[in-house]
C-alpha cells in the first residue's frame, strides 16, 4: 500500500476513535448530571474568601451646609477647618448597620487635602459605646508633600475584633490639635471585611460598569484621537493636542445599561496636560427618541489643580432626572477639549446607576464640630483637652538677647514684700541677676555685691526627683509650678524629640494624670512658641506670687548639624523673628 494512502486511513481511523471516546465522555457527564445534580451545584457553587467592601461612602461636602467657597478640589465646595476647631467635622456610622458587620476588620480612607504649611494634625479613628465611652482610639498623620496645592491622603485602620460589636458606633474626624487652617474634600470611606464570592452568575443589578483603557476601540466612537502615545496603562491614549476639541464618545441606550430609573452616572478619566491650565471637561447628556437634549452636564479640569507632563484623575458623579429619562432615550459620555490645550487622556471608566440597596443608613456627618464635651475621655489617653497660656505684656528689651543655648536659674533671692522669682541668666560663663518691675512691666538687672557672679554660677537648680519611669521619657524636661493659682503643684511636661509636645500633668503620690496639651494665644501674627526650631522655657513666679508663668526664649537655627540643644549660628527669620515671650494660663 502506499505510504500516502495508508497515513490517510490511519488519520479516518484516529477521528473515529476520538469522536468516539468524546462521545462516549460526555453521555458520561449527562449521566452524572442527571442522577447526581445535588453534587455537581454544589461543585460549582464552590466559594472563596476574600478582602471586600462591606460599605462604600462618598462625602464631596457639595450639599453639606456650612461647607467652604473658597476652595474645592472638586465641584464648588469643601470643608474648612480653621484654627477655632480643634475637632473637624466627623462621620458616624453605627455598626450594626454595615452589611455583614461581623468580618470587618479594616477602614480604609481616601481624601484629598489643601494646605499652606506641615501639619500638626492626625486623622482619627474612634469606636465607642452608646454611652460615649471609647472602646478602640486610633489616630494617623495628615501629611502631604504638596504645599499650597491639594493632594491624595490615603489611611488605612485596622479595627480589633473585641471593638465590633452592634452597638457600638465608628467615628472618623481631623482633629487639628495645633489649632491651624486647611481644606478636605472628597472623603471616600470603604468599609473592608473578609466576605465570600461564589461563581454562581450574580443576580441583575441596576448597575452597570465599563472601563476603557484605548488599547481597541470597541464600543467607542469618535476614536480617530487613539493612537500610540504617553499612556496611563498600556500604549495607546486619546490624543488632544494641536487643537483637537472632542475625545471618544460611549453611546448608550438606557434601557441597555439599567433595569432600573436610571438616577446617577459616576465616571472617572485620567488626565495628562501638555500645557498650563487645562479646560477639559468630561460630560454626560441624554436625548430622547426626537433627537432633543434632555439633560447635560460636565465637570472641568479648570477648577482644581492638574499638573502639567503628570497624570491626575478627574471624577465626576452625574444625578440624572429619573422622571424625565425613558428607556429608549440615548445616553453619551464624552471628553471635551473646551479649552483646546494640548492633552492626552487615558482609562475612561463609567458607571451607570446606583447599585443594589444597602442593609443600615447612611453615615451622618456632623459639619460643624465634634467638641470635647462630646467624648468621654480615658485616662492618660488621647484626645486631650487643650490649655492654653497666654502671653503677658510686658517689656521685653532687657532680656531681648536672651538665647536658648543659656542657662537659667529662678529662686526668690531678694527678700521683699511682692515675693517674686528673680531670675539668673548664665551666658559665656558670665551670671547676671533679673527682677521684675510691676510699674515698667520689665525685667531688669540688678546689681548685688553680696552676690557676685562667681557664687551664683554654682547654685544648682532642682530636679524633680519623682518622675514616673513608666510615664516620662528619658529626654523629657519638667517644670514643678503652680500653673492655675490654687495653691497645687502640676508639672510641666516638654518634649521635642520629634515635635513640640507640652503637656501639663498633674501628680499625686503615685498617681499620674495628663490634664493637657498646652498651647499658646496672644501672640503677633503666626508667631505661636511652638513653630520654632529651638526654644527654651523657664518657669517662675515672675509676675504674680500666687502663680506660675512660663518666660519663652524662641530662636531659629542656621547650623546645617541643629541636634537641638545647643546653636552655633542663630536664623534671623522676618516671618518668624526671634523672641523672648511671657505666658500665663488665665483663670477666672
Amino acid at each position: 500500500m502506499p505510504p500516502n494512502k495508508l497515513r490517510k486511513q490511519i488519520l479516518i481511523l484516529s477521528v473515529i476513535v476520538v469522536c468516539g471516546f468524546t462521545g462516549a465522555y460526555l453521555f458520561m457527564i449527562k449521566h452524572y448530571a442527571e442522577t447526581h445534580s445535588g453534587q455537581l451545584a454544589e461543585i460549582i457553587k464552590k466559594d472563596t474568601v476574600e478582602a471586600v467592601s462591606l460599605l462604600s461612602e462618598n462625602f464631596d461636602f457639595e450639599n453639606t451646609e456650612g461647607a467652604s467657597v473658597e476652595k474645592a478640589a472638586s465641584g464648588k465646595k469643601s470643608f474648612k477647618i480653621t484654627p477655632s476647631l480643634e475637632y473637624g467635622f466627623g462621620i458616624s456610622k453605627t455598626i450594626k448597620d454595615i452589611l455583614n458587620y461581623q468580618s470587618l476588620n479594616e477602614i480604609d480612607i481616601e481624601l484629598k487635602c489643601w494646605m499652606k504649611k506641615k501639619l500638626n494634625a492626625v486623622y482619627v479613628l474612634s469606636v465607642e459605646d452608646p454611652n460615649s465611652k471609647i472602646i478602640f482610639w486610633d489616630s494617623k498623620p495628615i501629611l502631604s508633600d504638596k504645599i499650597g496645592d491639594w493632594s491624595t491622603i490615603h489611611f488605612i485602620f485596622n479595627i480589633k475584633p473585641e471593638a465590633i460589636k452592634p452597638g457600638y458606633i465608628i467615628k472618623l474626624y481631623p482633629w487639628n490639635k495645633a489649632k491651624e487652617e486647611f481644606y478636605m474634600d472628597d472623603i471616600s470611606v470603604n468599609y473592608m471585611g473578609m466576605g465570600t464570592a461564589n461563581n454562581t452568575p450574580a443576580a441583575q443589578t441596576s448597575t452597570t460598569h465599563f472601563f476603557y483603557a484605548f488599547e481597541n476601540k470597541d464600543g467607542l466612537t469618535g476614536t480617530e484621537c487613539i493612537k500610540q502615545t504617553t499612556a496611563h496603562s498600556g500604549k495607546m491614549a486619546c490624543d488632544l493636542t494641536g487643537g483637537r476639541e472632542y475625545g471618544p464618545l460611549v453611546i448608550k441606550q438606557i434601557s441597555d445599561v439599567s433595569t432600573t430609573p436610571l438616577k446617577k452616572i459616576n465616571a472617572s478619566v485620567w488626565v495628562y496636560p501638555l500645557a498650563d491650565k487645562t479646560n477639559t471637561v468630561l460630560t454626560a447628556s441624554i436625548t430622547n427618541s426626537k433627537g432633543e437634549n434632555i439633560f447635560w452636564e460636565g465637570k472641568s479640569t479648570e477648577s482644581s489643580p492638574f499638573p502639567k507632563n503628570k497624570w491626575t484623575k478627574l471624577n465626576v458623579c452625574f444625578n440624572i432626572p429619573a422622571e424625565k429619562v425613558s428607556p429608549e432615550d440615548k445616553l453619551q459620555v464624552n471628553v471635551w477639549n473646551k479649552g483646546r490645550t494640548d492633552v492626552i487622556i487615558d482609562d475612561l471608566e463609567i458607571v451607570y446607576g446606583e447599585g443594589p440597596d444597602r442593609k443600615g443608613e447612611t453615615s451622618t456627618i456632623d459639619a460643624n464640630s465634634i467638641y470635647e464635651k462630646q467624648f468621654v475621655p480615658q485616662k492618660n489617653k488621647p484626645p486631650f483637652n487643650t490649655i492654653y497660656f497666654t502671653k503677658q505684656e510686658i517689656n521685653t528689651s532687657a532680656i531681648a538677647h536672651f538665647t536658648p543655648n543659656d542657662e537659667y536659674l529662678v529662686v526668690d533671692f531678694i527678700k521683699d514684700k511682692n515675693n517674686l522669682d528673680e531670675l539668673i541668666c548664665i551666658q559665656n560663663g558670665k551670671a547676671i541677676l533679673y527682677a521684675y518691675n510691676s510699674e515698667t512691666k520689665q525685667f531688669k538687672a540688678v546689681s548685688r555685691k553680696s552676690s557676685p557672679a562667681d557664687s551664683l554660677l554654682k547654685i544648682k537648680t532642682t530636679s524633680d526627683n519623682g518622675k514616673d519611669k513608666t510615664f516620662f521619657k528619658p529626654t523629657d524636661i519638667t517644670f514643678p509650678g503652680d500653673y492655675f493659682g490654687d495653691n497645687k503643684t502640676e508639672i510641666l511636661e516638654f518634649n521635642s524629640d520629634w515635635r513640640f509636645d507640652l503637656k501639663l500633668i498633674k501628680k499625686e503620690k503615685e498617681d499620674v494624670t495628663v490634664l493637657g496639651n498646652i498651647d499658646f494665644k496672644g501672640y503677633s501674627n503666626d508667631y505661636n512658641p511652638k513653630y520654632y526650631e529651638f526654644t527654651k522655657i523657664v518657669s517662675g513666679k515672675f509676675i504674680n506670687s500666687a502663680k506660675s508663668s512660663l518666660l519663652i526664649i524662641n530662636c531659629n537655627c542656621a547650623d546645617a548639624d541643629f541636634n537641638g540643644k545647643h546653636c552655633k549660628q542663630f536664623e534671623n527669620n522676618p516671618a518668624l523673628p526671634n523672641s523672648v515671650g511671657l505666658y500665663s494660663i488665665e483663670t477666672k
